[in-house]
């Protein structure tokens, strides 16, 4: 019987094992279905890979207004891994001096995937122009909120390169007024992208920079930050041993700082600054806009409409309104030369006390902030007055006209053409001049068809001097409508 037992002794072990073995399974089991209660435990997802991303603002033309600003409320992405929000809170926007050029909103780091489009809600916008018949201009603002859904014409890919995200608004096609002058706001947004690589300043639609106007919030080794009342969030800029600086330096740069930079987005999705320009030190106030009036011969004030600015007493405010610029015998004049080529010209363009015009973008800079002002007479009619400016220096900066190509001469390295405006631009309102004499330079960069054909349609940025009777302009670059 002993020995019967001890041959028995496995059985119970072996069922012992079996039934251990299904526990275990069955506990396996529900734990990968669920727990008791009927709760269910997926897999932590991998995060998705992200990728820098510049989102850039730019305006097609609308040549019939001076200025119009809006507050962007909110604005994101849509795409295959849900939404991204770029704009959370309001950031004043001025869209007229973004003519054929391109401004940084933000910066961020995108879900690595396909986005199909974006959501964007505009909040109440400011639009300055000039009454045709009056002459005198009209400030009107256009309540919001306003939704925009933009629909991708084709989807965009953020992968592993940083790129640009470009959107255009197309204020010709966005802005209409009613029987009675009255304004309404519809969207239209033209989307653009491209991928990091150019390293050009001058190329917008792949991550380029130029002439972003800030203040300096902090300086570390070779880097600083940047904010820009017209940007969602301080930017931060390295430099280089190839860095441009001009009256300035890393070791002289401080909080409060005036800058104007040129920047290019970089393989690890930093911006590299190719070219820092200090305007001014902390207290002051740099400006920039388009004048509509000159007051004496040589020149003591200015009238202008505000299109960009930073520095003491500069606000979101100032933007789409008046300002009045005071000069004096102490006042410098200087030509915005960046990304241009003067050389070459059948002609020698000239500014200062006794060549500045209305009709021409100008940068006014003083070492004291903007005086605040009330309503304004002359020129501005009733419209709102941002402020004074005593300005110590004034420069000439670059703007854009669209028009039709009448006649196009090329000489050398040089083409000339005939741009015809159209006759609701507020230019010629401004001016009376029914044509600009451009001069495109062989290092003008050109969009589009090249060599641009007569009866094209155009679109050209840069400086305008008045000589001999004749507007002309020294084109940076240009492109067809």
């Amino acid at each position: 019987m002993g020995t019967q037992r001890a041959q028995s002794s496995p059985r119970p072990t072996l069922r012992n094992f079996i039934v251990a073995s299904v526990a275990t399974a069955v506990t396996v089991a529900l734990a990968a279905c669920g727990s008791s209660n009927g709760a269910t435990t997926n897999p932590t997802p991998t995060p998705a890979a992200k990728t820098a991303v510049q989102i850039n603002l730019g305006d097609a033309p609308a040549d019939w207004m001076l200025a119009f600003s809006m507050n962007i409320n909110a604005m994101s992405l849509t795409g295959s891994s849900g939404s991204v929000s770029l704009v959370s809170s309001a950031v004043p926007m001025e869209m007229m001096h973004l003519m054929g050029v391109m401004q940084p909103l933000t910066m961020v780091n995108a879900p690595q995937g396909t986005y199909t489009g974006a959501s964007i809600t505009i909040g109440s916008a400011t639009a300055m122009y000039m009454d045709p018949t009056t002459k005198v201009l009209v400030q009107m603002t256009i309540s919001g909120p306003v939704s925009a859904t933009v629909t991708f014409s084709s989807s965009i890919t953020v992968g592993s390169t940083p790129m640009a995200m470009g959107f255009d608004l197309d204020l010709a096609s966005s802005v209409t007024a009613n029987a009675s002058g009255n304004l309404s706001l519809n969207p239209v947004f033209h989307v653009t992208s491209g991928m990091q690589g150019s390293g050009n300043a001058a190329d917008f639609a792949n991550g380029g920079i130029q002439q972003m106007m800030g203040a300096v919030s902090s300086v570390s080794g070779n880097s600083f930050v940047m904010n820009s009342m017209q940007a969602a969030q301080t930017f931060t800029f390295a430099t280089n041993s190839s860095t441009h600086f001009d009256s300035t330096s890393m070791s002289g740069m401080a909080s409060g700082m005036l800058l104007v930079v040129d920047a290019s987005l970089q393989p690890d999705g930093s911006l590299m600054a190719t070219k820092v320009q200090s305007m001014m030190n902390s207290g002051g106030v740099m400006g920039g806009g388009m004048i509509t009036a000159v007051t004496g011969q040589p020149a003591t004030a200015l009238t202008m409409v505000m299109q960009n600015g930073a520095g003491t007493g500069m606000m979101a405010s100032s933007f789409a309104a008046g300002a009045t610029i005071d000069l004096n015998g102490g006042t410098t004049y200087k030509i915005d030369e960046d990304g241009m080529n003067m050389s070459g010209l059948p002609f020698t363009p000239v500014f200062d006390a006794t060549h500045i015009y209305a009709g021409q973008s100008v940068m006014p800079i003083s070492s004291t902030g903007m005086m605040s002002g009330g309503m304004g007479g002359g020129m501005m009619g009733g419209s709102s007055m941002a402020g004074t400016i005593t300005a110590s220096e004034v420069a000439l900066e670059p703007r854009g006209l669209s028009g039709t190509i009448a006649t196009a001469i090329t000489s050398g390295s040089t083409t000339i053409f005939t741009l015809t405006l159209p006759s609701d631009c507020a230019f010629t309102t401004l001016t009376r001049a029914t044509s600009v004499m451009v001069f495109q330079q062989s290092e003008t960069t050109v969009s589009g068809t090249s060599p641009i054909a007569s009866g094209s349609t155009v679109h050209a940025f840069g400086l305008l001097f008045y000589d001999a009777g004749q507007w002309k302009m020294v084109a940076s670059r240009t492109g067809s409508i």
